[in-house]
């Protein structure tokens, strides 16, 4: 039986904020009550309790040991999700058994990726590698406990076309339905194999894909400006990667993409809970790091701040991380509304696939000021016009079958979390009526 925690008030390590989790709680008599826990995810409304645990363990300020306690169906339901979101190689230090196979594998694709990089240093044009391990040092994770997935790089917009056609040149497939999607990056090109997805998030023969990016921020998508976004470019600097040298963003806009990517995600409703983490790590990392903040100040415009602010707040609100004053100020500075869905729906991102929700919508509506830009944005995430891309087929089901099966469980999302958005849009206005 899966059990699930609904939950009480709890404070979110956001200023003084007092908070209520995301999700709708149970109407018991307590439910009023306040248990104040810097630990949000010891009591977090919806969530299973083994994906509670997991979460709670990665917790910066108060790790929880209930993950090391599970057993059975809650033990593997935990290792399921910490797969899924790419947690895994985190937990090495309580389930160190079950992680010596993963880490195993992730060693072979650390292996192939230092080798893509030093192929992809060959492209035509210039380029400058974004996140995965280029940043592993700045955010004080290690390359070996970041799960491989893809390389991503940056072109500007007059070569990227060119170095896709040298990647399809060099026997790279291009992943088909996807043209018409608005995204930051052309279609991802994966290595021409046979391979077909096994269940394994680590298997050695995945292929490793390749995602050509031709800007930092899509402004006209998300009606939100990141004044200054395209001077990263222009700062780039060169560092060894995988053994070749190669253009990576200098810190400063290191961190500030990761930021905005994580906030993208949020935006979009498509939080991978590993780049929370990240983020979370870089900025515990940097708390007293006077000379960093002082040159992000400096480079960085307050619109652009503003954005980051955002997913620095999540941040501390999940793992409790320490924030340097500048990143303080910058989060206290956020807008009224801003702070309602931080106090009312922090949770809400972790919460989603548990219990499908929209409230995303509410934060992106939050940083707006246009009424224009509120009501397309609201338009386009409540009547999504695009379907999903054709998925890959595995060794058990066809090409079709994958297709209808994610599109039906897109469907059925869709419907269930717009049922509940009038009620989170009460709640949120609410909040903001409250202060």
């Amino acid at each position: 039986m899966r059990l699930y925690w609904w939950g009480r008030r709890f404070r979110l390590p956001i200023g003084e904020i007092e908070t209520l989790a995301g999700g709708t709680a149970c109407p018991t008599e307590d439910a009023e009550m306040e248990t104040h826990l810097s630990n949000p995810w010891l009591n977090c409304p919806g969530l299973p309790a083994p994906v509670a645990a997991v979460l709670a363990a990665l917790h910066f300020r108060e790790p929880s040991a209930l993950l090391s306690t599970l057993g059975g169906s809650d033990r593997q339901e935990a290792l399921n999700y910490a797969d899924r979101h790419g947690l895994t190689l985190l937990l090495r230090g309580i389930w160190p058994d079950e992680i010596a196979e993963p880490a195993r594998k992730n060693r072979l694709r650390l292996q192939v990726a230092e080798q893509t990089y030093r192929r992809v240093a060959n492209l035509p044009g210039e380029f400058a590698a974004l996140k995965g391990i280029t940043q592993c040092e700045l955010f004080g994770i290690r390359p070996e406990d970041r799960a491989q997935y893809d390389i991503d790089l940056y072109f500007p917009r007059d070569t990227v076309e060119s170095a896709r056609d040298a990647l399809l040149a060099q026997d790279y497939e291009s992943i088909a339905g996807m043209e018409k999607f608005p995204t930051d990056h052309l279609p991802g090109l994966f290595p021409r194999t046979s391979w077909r997805w096994r269940g394994d998030y680590f298997d050695p023969e995945m292929p490793l894909a390749i995602e050509l990016h031709f800007q930092f921020w899509n402004t006209r998508l998300d009606r939100l400006a990141a004044p200054g976004v395209e001077e990263f470019w222009t700062r780039r600097v060169r560092r060894l990667v995988g053994g070749v040298e190669i253009a990576v963003l200098c810190p400063q806009d290191m961190a500030a993409y990761a930021a905005l990517h994580l906030l993208k995600h949020v935006l979009h409703g498509s939080v991978r809970i590993f780049h929370v983490y990240e983020v979370a790590s870089f900025l515990e990392r940097h708390a007293s790091d006077d000379e960093f903040w002082a040159g992000w100040r400096r480079l960085h415009a307050p619109g652009l701040r503003r954005l980051q602010a955002v997913a620095f707040a999540l941040a501390e609100a999940w793992f409790g991380c320490a924030l340097a004053p500048a990143a303080r100020q910058e989060v206290t500075s956020l807008p009224a509304s801003t702070h309602a869905w931080l106090a009312e729906f922090a949770a809400s991102p972790a919460v989603q696939p548990f219990q499908p929700n929209k409230d995303e919508l509410w934060l992106h509506l939050s940083l707006l000021e246009r009424w224009r830009d509120k009501l397309s944005v609201a338009r386009r995430r409540l009547l999504p016009g695009n379907l999903p891309p054709p998925s890959r087929a595995t060794e058990s089901q066809s090409r079709q079958a994958v297709y209808a099966a994610w599109f039906a469980a897109r469907a059925r999302h869709h419907v269930l979390s717009s049922i509940s958005t009038a009620s989170s849009y009460r709640r949120w206005r609410r909040r903001v009526r409250r202060g």
